[in-house]
């Protein structure tokens, strides 16, 4: 029973870090605070670059960031250990959204508390930060009063945008700016991708018909659900 008590005895250390209740206790509340945040994280995203990927992956980064100050506790040697350990990890996906990285550091802190056993500041920190993110994304705070959509349209590779699409754009848009081109998995063919202020909403199946005759192509425009076959 010695090994239950003290996995860490058990298998040679020279201190009582923790034992297996404690190591259920940590993991357990890590993930249900880091669902949490993931959750918040889903309800107030706005943007074009939500990834699945992301939500589910900062919750694996919270739970294992608590494991590591676990692990860690006390002990100099093994902080700078992991340190080197990690200096050598490069990572090469770039976050698309400054907001995702505010995410990414609440995960980090959470999984710092709850590795640290500070339980109660990781529970109250967690839902004093959550609450404050869904008010401001319901108060819509430090949003612009634009209204302006994103607009994708597929147009062949070859084919001139602004002589395409500006007539249109000159009838219907107060302003428009080119984003990017992306590709749609179709030989020869692009995603042309602009945010644009419509100068009049009530116009907005017009306009994508418009665009639609244009291009004779698929357009899709953002917050209406718009979609031309």
């Amino acid at each position: 029973m010695a090994w239950f008590d003290d996995p860490i005895s058990a298998l040679g250390a020279t201190e009582n870090v923790f034992g297996i209740s404690d190591i259920f206790l940590i993991l357990l509340l890590t993930t249900a605070l880091c669902l949490v945040i993931a959750r918040t994280y889903r309800l107030t995203h706005s943007s074009t670059s939500y990834s699945k990927s992301f939500v589910q992956i900062i919750v694996v980064f919270g739970v294992v960031v608590s494991m590591v100050m676990l692990i860690i506790g006390t002990n100099i040697a093994r902080a700078f250990t992991l340190l080197g350990a990690l200096s050598i990890i490069r990572f090469r996906n770039a976050v698309k959204d400054s907001r995702d990285v505010g995410f990414i550091f609440l995960m980090m802190v959470v999984g710092m508390a709850v590795g640290t056993r500070f339980y109660i500041l990781a529970v109250i920190m967690t839902a004093f930060v959550c609450l404050l993110i869904i008010a401001m994304h319901w108060m819509n705070f430090g949003g612009s009063t634009k209204k302006e959509e994103l607009l994708k349209v597929m147009l062949p590779s070859k084919t001139s945008i602004e002589g395409t699409l500006s007539k249109v754009f000159a009838s219907y848009l107060s302003n428009y700016q080119f984003l990017s081109t992306e590709s749609t998995g179709k030989k020869g063919f692009n995603w042309s991708v602009f945010l644009v202020t419509l100068k009049d909403k009530a116009k907005t199946g017009e306009f994508v018909d418009k665009i639609k005759e244009a291009t004779g192509n698929e357009v899709y425009l953002t917050e209406t659900d718009y979609l031309v076959n």
